[in-house]
């Protein structure tokens, strides 16, 4: 057993190097491209491109529901060893996709275009040009929804690496649609849809490529399991419900947005969550890594080896998004101005908010891997329809009643702390497993940690001003505050593997 698990370890760690690697690349274009194409679409065109894709998006919810049933069984099975049923699983899997990816484009081409036409706000002299961005999401999304049981399948080996290797084609593309849209003389809305629908389908393709060439489950015969169907289902009956509310979140978000406030308000919503997205791929990429260990460790009947990863990722995932987080929040105006021409209104607090947001749910999105670990997803679900799709009516109610856009943050955070203090907890308590005290130990260390960074962080941010130098000092006192206070508070093994791996860098360095 302490071999197996130092086995694991090299792979998460050895994971989690890729995962950044891809992290950053893609962190740094994202940021340079967003600010290029704010600069050459406008503000009122980037706008309409976000609300025309959330249209598409609404029902991607589907496709997300299904992607994390195909993900945790496809694990699963894998770490059951049993390579029978995951063939099976897979093919299953990827025609459930077909089907799918279908029924999206029927159902986007009817009831989707006539909301384009009778329910959004968008200036008449750009609505061909928004048929046209809609069409070629809605040829994304297809291809998107097909994709997914060949990435499902890359996770579950823990083939991190191949991302990395994608991401550099990525990137580079990237980097030339921004450069093809400055010298277009075409429509640059629709110019810029043709050619993000073109990078993502090269992507696509290539991670096929890669799973057919490597993974013998993924060749694909006439098999479809009714009972492997019927078991997929029932796992994302459940999670179906979560779906609605994270969609209803995002892309019901925007649609809301512009039905009520300019496209200006929608292009805030939309760079705030560029922002806080990029930022995430720090901890997602962490997770990346360890969900399928947490998974496996479940299949293989190692339950508290499962348990005691998750809770200890938790706390990690915790502060690392703080200290990316913190300094962000404390600096956003200064960044918002130096990273962009043209900073949208609303840009700066919607961005501040939705980091809080993030670092609250740091907690909710890493106990839901365990729930899917022993498909326990029914009060979860449950609740994500009451908060999930309350938070919408409400917002519905209260931008009726006038109130500003700002409401869209305040009831989030509301939801977000509903979901990581409340319902989260109360699953893994009641149905699998875990003590109170368990979770309150995982709670506590990260309260310690942002009390300590909140104190050593907010004194320098009050007194220095808002110069660019001022700015940059304020944010490395801040993250130098949080990888003080993780140190302080952390548990003396984990210090010891700290110590050992850097100084074992150090070596490297030296020699």
């Amino acid at each position: 057993m302490p071999q197996a698990n130092t086995v694991n370890n090299k792979r998460i760690a050895k994971n989690t190097m890729f995962l950044y690697f891809r992290m950053i690349l893609i962190m740094g274009v994202t940021l340079y491209t967003s600010r290029v194409i704010l600069a050459k679409l406008g503000v009122e065109d980037y706008g309409l491109y976000q609300v025309v894709g959330g249209v598409v998006g609404i029902l991607s919810f589907l496709n997300g529901t299904l992607s994390i049933g195909t993900s945790r069984f496809l694990t699963y099975e894998l770490g059951a060893g049993n390579t029978e049923k995951l063939k099976r699983t897979f093919s299953t899997g990827f025609y459930t996709h077909v089907i799918l990816a279908l029924i999206v484009v029927v159902l986007m081409e009817t009831g989707g275009l006539w909301f384009l036409y009778n329910k959004l706000v968008i200036p008449p002299e750009r609505l061909e040009a928004c048929f046209w961005v809609f069409q070629l999401s809605i040829f994304t999304t297809f291809v998107a929804i097909t994709q997914v049981p060949y990435t499902a399948t890359i996770m579950a080996h823990e083939r991190m690496g191949i991302y990395a290797y994608i991401s550099i084609f990525e990137a580079f593309a990237k980097l030339g649609v921004c450069y093809l849209i400055s010298a277009t003389v075409l429509d640059r809305l629709i110019f810029y849809a043709i050619l993000i629908a073109f990078v993502q389908l090269m992507v696509a393709m290539f991670y096929r490529l890669y799973s057919v060439r490597f993974f013998p489950e993924t060749k694909l015969g006439l098999v479809f399991d009714k009972a492997i169907l019927k078991s997929m289902m029932g796992f994302s009956g459940w999670n179906v419900l979560a779906n609605i509310s994270n969609m209803l979140g995002h892309q019901g978000t925007l649609v809301l947005i512009n039905m009520f406030f300019s496209p200006v308000v929608v292009a805030a919503q939309a760079i705030s969550g560029q922002v806080s997205g990029a930022m995430m791929q720090f901890v997602n990429n962490f997770r990346t890594a360890i969900n399928p260990q947490i998974i496996k460790l479940y299949a293989a009947g190692e339950k508290e080896a499962s348990k005691k990863l998750t809770l200890e990722t938790t706390i990690y995932c915790f502060d690392l998004i703080l200290m990316l987080g913190l300094p962000a929040i404390i600096v956003m105006n200064k960044l918002m101005s130096v990273w962009l021409v043209e900073v949208p209104q609303y840009a700066v607090a919607f961005t501040q908010w939705i980091i809080v947001r993030q670092i609250i749910g740091t907690f909710s999105a890493s106990f839901y891997i365990p729930m899917m670990a022993a498909n326990k997803m029914k009060t979860n679900s449950m609740a994500a329809v009451y908060l999930g799709m309350g938070e919408f009516v409400l917002l519905y109610i209260a931008f009726r009643l006038g109130c500003g856009p700002m409401w869209i943050q305040y009831l989030g955070i509301f939801i977000s702390i509903g979901f990581s203090l409340m319902v989260k907890p109360w699953v893994l308590i009641r149905e699998i497993d875990y003590s109170v005290q368990e979770i309150w130990q995982c709670y506590w260390s990260c309260i310690k940690v942002l009390a300590l960074s909140l104190f050593m962080s907010l004194i320098p941010a009050y007194y220095l001003t808002d110069s660019l130098f001022s700015s940059a000092l304020k944010a490395f006192i801040s993250g130098i505050a949080v990888a003080t206070a993780s140190y302080i508070f952390m548990n003396k093994q984990s210090k010891e593997k700290l110590l050992l791996f850097l100084s074992n860098k150090v070596r490297n360095v030296r020699k």
